[in-house]
């Protein structure tokens, strides 16, 4: 099976009429995603090949799990990252959209499967702020004398061990990564 994401880098590259313009290029792909969802008879395992295809675009190393009894996950991503050996992260896929009670569970996974850190890919999600560091834990950390930069005071600050991709995010990456690989080879 070919990857998705490179049969639409090919699609776009010989099409004028979108492949200049980064938001058409979303706007492309995002209605081929649609289309292919709609195809499918299970979206949410259709969604999961969709971020597998994204991943392996992407160059990024991945085991898949199986379809079932897969302890909450639906792979696992390497990382080599120098000095500091592998890292590996657990991933989730959910076509639904998620909220708390999802992170909540997938932290558990995390933990019985004896992870740090986790990368939950989903269509949407809700305000998850119960993970972020809220401005009274920032003052206190910051008046104790912990040096951030200034920008970081602007900021959130996130103590969760788990990611959140959303398809959105995953259409900007991909839309900007054939924009970079269109002005390569049309050098406008």
């Amino acid at each position: 099976m070919n990857n998705l994401f490179s049969e639409l880098e090919e699609k776009i590259t010989f099409r004028e009429d979108i492949c200049f313009d980064e938001k058409k290029i979303q706007e492309f792909i995002l209605e081929e995603i649609k289309r292919k969802l709609e195809a499918s008879k299970n979206k949410g395992f259709a969604f999961e090949e969709i971020v597998y295809n994204f991943l392996e675009y992407m160059n990024i190393p991945l085991i898949k799990t199986p379809k079932t009894r897969d302890g909450g996950f639906d792979g696992f991503v390497n990382f080599n990252v120098g000095f500091l050996d592998e890292i590996k992260l657990g991933l989730q896929i959910k076509y639904s959209l998620i909220d708390s009670t999802d992170i909540d569970s997938f932290l558990t996974a995390l933990k019985n499967a004896e992870l740090q850190l986790g990368v939950v890919v989903c269509k949407d999600s809700r305000n998850l702020s119960k993970y972020e560091l809220n401005s009274k834990i920032k003052s206190i950390l910051l008046s104790r004398g912990i040096s951030l930069k200034e920008k970081l005071l602007v900021e959130k600050i996130d103590i969760n061990p788990v990611f959140v991709l959303k398809l959105n995010e995953i259409i900007e990456i991909i839309s900007s990564q054939i924009r970079v690989f269109i002005k390569s080879v049309y050098k406008k």
